[in-house]
C-alpha cells in the first residue's frame, strides 16, 4: 500500500480526484468508457480551456492517463466491447484517499461504520444476505433508521444504491433522504420502485442535478419522473437500461445544459425526434433523428444551432423543405464530429418537385469528416456536386442510395444510364474517388442499365468488403473484362436481389465472395 499511495501522490491533481471516486463502487466493479466520463461530468471534475476540445475528449485522455499509470485495467468482452476495472488494492486506496469527503456502506457493516463530518459523496451497497432472513432484514432497517439520525444528509452531493434488493427498503431510503436537495450526481440501479413517488419525494426540487443514472427491472407499474424537464442544470440523463414507460410533461428543450439524452434505443426515434425546439440544446453532442415538419419548433433551421452535434443523425421528410436557404441554415458543412448521415424523402409523398429537391439536397452537404451517408427518396434528377463533380465527402466508408431517379451517379466507374425515351448514355465522373469505401449498396437505381471498368488492373476499390445491388430492374450486367475482378479483389459479400435483366457479373469472385444471393445468373 505505501507503494501504490506514492504513485498516487505523484499523480496531477485531475487524476487524483477523478480516482478518488473509485471508493462509491462496489469492488470488481465493471466500468464503462462513457459511463465514466459522463459520472466526472456531472461531478464537475471535468473541464477544457480549449474551445476545440470537448469536455469528453478530456475525459477521455484522462481514462487513458489511469490505464497507463497502471490505477485502472482495461479489458475486453467476447464481443469486442471494452470495460475497466480497478484492483482490489487499488480500490482500497481509493477508499482511503477519498474518506474526507467518500462514503460507501456495505449492508453488512451499517452498524460500525463511521460517518466523516464532512461527507458529500454517498453510496450504498445492499447484499443479497441482508433478505435472507426476517430477523437480518429487520435488522438492517433498525441500522439505516439508526444511520440517518447520524447522517446530514442535506449536505449530500452524489448519491448511490447498489444491489437488486435495494427496493426492499424503498420506505427507508425515502425517510432517509427527505431533506436532501444538494444533489449533483445519482445512480439507481436495480430500480424497482417509482422514483419520485416512493423514495425521493423532493425529486422536482433536486435543481442542482447535472447526471442521472437509473437501471431498472422489469415492473408494469413502473413510471419515469415527469418533472425531469424541471432539472435544469442536467447534463446526462443515463436511462439505457431503464425498463418502463416514458411520460414527460413539458419541454426536453428546457434543460438548456443538456450534453447527453441517453434511452434505450427502441425509444430513441421517437424522443429525439419529439423535441420541440431542439435548438435550445445548444451543447447537445448526439440527436438520433430529426423530422421535419411544417410547424414551429421544428424546422431544419433548429439543427443550424447544434454547433457540436456529433455521431449519427437520421434527417427524415426533407420534401417539407420549400426553399435552399432553409436548407442552409442546417449547416451541416460545419459539423465536423457527425459520422453518420441518412438523409430521407418520404417516397410515398404525391408531391415531387425535382427542381426545388436539387436544390435542398444541393444545399445539404456534409462536412468532409462524413463516414457514413445514406439517401433515400430524392426526387431531383442530378447527383449532388457534393457527392460527384466536386466530390468532397473523400472519406466515407459506408454509401447507401435508395430510390433515386438520378441521371448522373457519385464516381463508383463508368455507369451506363437511361434516359426517359430509353436511350442509354454514358455516366463517367471525372472526380476524385472513395479510396475508403467498404459498403456500397444501391437500391432502386431504375435508370442504372450497366455498371463498367474502365481501367481493368485498377485497384481504386481494395477496401470494398460488402456490394449490395437490390430492385434495380433495369440492369442487366456488370461488365468490364477479364481484369475487373482485380476493381473489387478484396469484395467478400455481394448482395443481389430482386434484379431480373442482370445476367453477367463478371467482377464477383466465388473464391474470394461469400454468396448471399438469392439468385445469380453468371459468375466469372
Amino acid at each position: 500500500m505505501p507503494a501504490l499511495k506514492l504513485s498516487y501522490d505523484y499523480l496531477p491533481f485531475d487524476l487524483k480526484q477523478c480516482f478518488s471516486y473509485f471508493a462509491l463502487f462496489p469492488e470488481d466493479y465493471e466500468f464503462g468508457s462513457e459511463e465514466l466520463i459522463h459520472l466526472w461530468i456531472g461531478l464537475g471534475i471535468l473541464h477544457s480551456s480549449d474551445h476545440n476540445k470537448r469536455i469528453e475528449d478530456i475525459g477521455m485522455s484522462y481514462l487513458n492517463d489511469l490505464v497507463n499509470h497502471g490505477f485502472l485495467k482495461k479489458n475486453e468482452k467476447d464481443d469486442g466491447s471494452s470495460y475497466y476495472i480497478v484492483h482490489d488494492l487499488l480500490h482500497e486506496l481509493a477508499v482511503k484517499v477519498s474518506s474526507y469527503e467518500c462514503l460507501s456502506i456495505r449492508s453488512s457493516s451499517v452498524r460500525s461504520v463511521k460517518i466523516p463530518p464532512y461527507v458529500r459523496h454517498l453510496s450504498i451497497i445492499i447484499e443479497n444476505t441482508v433478505v435472507k432472513d426476517r430477523m437480518t432484514f429487520e435488522n438492517f432497517k433498525k441500522e439505516m433508521i439508526a444511520l440517518g439520525k447520524r447522517l446530514k444528509v442535506e449536505n449530500l452531493r452524489t448519491l448511490m444504491l447498489f444491489g437488486e434488493h435495494h427496493g426492499s427498503f424503498v420506505n427507508i431510503f425515502g425517510d432517509l433522504l427527505r431533506e436532501a436537495r444538494a444533489f449533483r450526481t445519482i445512480y439507481l440501479s436495480g430500480l424497482s420502485y417509482n422514483v419520485d413517488k416512493d423514495m425521493l419525494f423532493n425529486f422536482s426540487k433536486l435543481v442542482h442535478l447535472r447526471y442521472l443514472r437509473i437501471k431498472s427491472v422489469w415492473n408494469a407499474d413502473l413510471c419515469f419522473p415527469t418533472s425531469l424537464v424541471r432539472l435544469y442544470h442536467l447534463e446526462v440523463p443515463d436511462l439505457k437500461e431503464w425498463i418502463g414507460s416514458f411520460r414527460l410533461k413539458g419541454h426536453i428543450s428546457n434543460l438548456v445544459e443538456l450534453r447527453h439524452f441517453l434511452v434505450p434505443y427502441y425509444y430513441e426515434p421517437s424522443l429525439h425526434a419529439g423535441i420541440y425546439e431542439v435548438g435550445k440544446l445548444e451543447f447537445l453532442q448526439e440527436l438520433r433523428k430529426f423530422n421535419v415538419r411544417n410547424e414551429n419548433g421544428f424546422e431544419l433551421s433548429q439543427l443550424g444551432k447544434l454547433a457540436e452535434l456529433g455521431g449519427s443523425l437520421q434527417i427524415c421528410d426533407l420534401e417539407k423543405v420549400q426553399t435552399k436557404e432553409e436548407a442552409d441554415e442546417s449547416k451541416l458543412i460545419h459539423k465536423s464530429r457527425l459520422h453518420k448521415l441518412e438523409l430521407e424523402w418520404n417516397i410515398s409523398r404525391t408531391n415531387k418537385d425535382p427542381t426545388r429537391e436539387k436544390d435542398v439536397l444541393e444545399s445539404l452537404r456534409p462536412h468532409s469528416n462524413l463516414q457514413n451517408l445514406c439517401i433515400k427518396g430524392h426526387g431531383g434528377i442530378n447527383c449532388p456536386t457534393w457527392l460527384g463533380a466536386n466530390l468532397c465527402v473523400k472519406n466515407l466508408e459506408y454509401l447507401e442510395l435508395h430510390n433515386m431517379p438520378w441521371i448522373d451517379l457519385p464516381p463508383l466507374g463508368d455507369m451506363f444510364l437511361v434516359d426517359e425515351s430509353g436511350e442509354e448514355h454514358l455516366c463517367c465522373t471525372q472526380s476524385p474517388i472513395f479510396n475508403n469505401l467498404k459498403f456500397l449498396r444501391l437500391s432502386c437505381i431504375q435508370r442504372l442499365r450497366k455498371w463498367a471498368v474502365s481501367c481493368p488492373h485498377s485497384v481504386r476499390y481494395q477496401n470494398l468488403k460488402r456490394l449490395e445491388l437490390t430492385k434495380t430492374t433495369n440492369v442487366e450486367s456488370s461488365c468490364g473484362g477479364n481484369g475487373a475482378r482485380y476493381f473489387f479483389n478484396h469484395l467478400k459479400v455481394l448482395i443481389i436481389h430482386d434484379c431480373p435483366e442482370l445476367f453477367e457479373v463478371p467482377f464477383f469472385h466465388p473464391i474470394c465472395c461469400q454468396q448471399e444471393a438469392p439468385w445469380l445468373g453468371f459468375l466469372d
